[in-house]
């Protein structure tokens, strides 16, 4: 049985998919090229993009229709209705997503109390995630890393941006590990690891996992690979789909989980560091 839910999440990553795509078309197109054109005019217009005509975008775009049609197409949606539903959602998704900032800083309290009480909880958070984090479990997870064949690092939206900034400091250091922005690319790197592979997942709250990175997971564990979770959450459904899991402390609002998670990778990395870098001091 498919939930209301579930479907809200995988139109989610399906919104969040558009916008990856679509600045990857900017980025690695030519200024002249008509499809950069288009995918600029989205970008711009995402948030009234349901409220366009075909014919008022191929006009903006200086295109014709059946240009802008296949641009469509080549995203993966049937039609230009369907891509203006998921826009309709993203939209309402991201009013959301904004809203939370206004929860945890509500400055109707004052802009200072707001700041400070904001601060005070994120510094809190950190504290007890300070208080129990495994310094033995983290060196553990780094033996993995350096261990394994291959190593692909899971995140989606925000924690996705933290998985792209871990395989970078990887990177600099000779480690090749591997990070990919769109969800189906997800699923293609999942289909080609082996067992003595390892895939990392940076989740605040658990979402992508139960979400579209579900299938991910399941074609990871079906072909060996050992699975390793980020996450503030302590759902056991969730924790039970991983071979092991790193525990960021109590589960707290999602601004301080993204924060506890951020000192997750960097501490991570720090232990790496510390455990294969020539330059790392030794005890005596």
């Amino acid at each position: 049985m498919i939930l209301i839910s579930d479907l809200y999440i995988q139109e989610d990553f399906m919104h969040s998919d558009l916008i990856h795509q679509l600045q990857a078309i900017v980025d690695s197109s030519a200024d002249n090229d008509s499809n950069r054109t288009i995918a600029r005019y989205f970008l711009s217009h995402i948030m009234t993009l349901d409220s366009l005509s075909v014919q008022t975008i191929a006009g903006a775009c200086y295109a014709s229709i059946a240009t802008v049609s296949r641009f469509v197409r080549s995203l993966g949606y049937e039609s230009f209705a369907q891509l203006k539903q998921i826009t309709v959602h993203y939209r309402h998704s991201v009013n959301a997503s904004t809203k939370d900032y206004l929860v945890e800083l509500p400055y109707d309290d004052g802009d200072r109390e707001a700041i400070d009480s904001y601060t005070a909880n994120i510094t809190d958070s950190l504290m007890r995630f300070e208080k129990t984090v495994s310094v033995e479990q983290l060196d553990g997870v780094c033996r993995r890393i350096h261990d394994a064949r291959d190593v692909a690092l899971y995140g989606f939206y925000q924690p996705g941006l933290l998985a792209k900034q871990l395989q970078f400091l990887f990177l600099s250091i000779g480690r090749y590990t591997e990070s990919y922005d769109l969800v189906e690319d997800h699923a293609e790197r999942a289909r080609t690891m082996e067992p003595g592979d390892l895939a990392i997942f940076l989740s605040v709250d658990g979402n992508y996992v139960l979400g579209q990175g579900r299938q991910v997971i399941e074609q990871l564990k079906s072909r060996g690979v050992t699975l390793i979770l980020l996450s503030q959450t302590r759902d056991p459904l969730i924790h039970a789909m991983f071979d092991e899991v790193v525990q960021l402390g109590t589960p707290d609002s999602k601004r301080a989980g993204y924060y506890k998670l951020q000192l997750c990778t960097e501490l991570l990395f720090s232990r790496y560091m510390r455990l294969y870098s020539p330059d790392a001091p030794r005890r005596a």
